[in-house]
């Protein structure tokens, strides 16, 4: 595992308009990398990440949706994006300024660096 480039991935997201926290989580919870401009307790919301994507696999599971790509919640006071690797998800989380479309192309286009840096 690279965690250099981990670590640059994840100044470049917290670079896009909005976003205040974004977190490598494993697949158990363990937060591998983080950053954020809130006062969060990160080993909770890298529970919290771990059992939203089970729940989420589940049930894309029970319909046939296939392979889990992302999740995407939208809220009245911001945004949680989480994009799937194989055994990490990236979590990125932003207030109600943030362009959703621009956190989405943000993770299509470092997604591949995280996987890359994790191999």
């Amino acid at each position: 595992m690279d965690n250099k480039s981990i670590i640059l991935v994840v100044d470049e997201l917290m670079k896009v308009k909005g976003v205040t926290t974004v977190a490598l989580v494993g697949r158990d919870g363990v937060v591998i990398e983080s950053k954020s401009n809130s006062n969060i307790d990160m080993d909770a919301l890298g529970a919290m990440v771990a059992t939203a994507i089970g729940n989420s696999e589940t049930l894309t599971a029970a319909f046939g949706f296939g392979e889990f790509n992302m999740l995407l919640s939208e809220y009245a006071n911001g945004k949680i994006l989480m994009a799937t690797t194989v055994d990490h998800v990236l979590a990125i989380f932003a207030d109600e300024t943030a362009v959703i479309g621009n956190v989405r192309y943000s993770v299509k286009v470092h997604l591949s660096d995280v996987i890359s840096a994790l191999q």
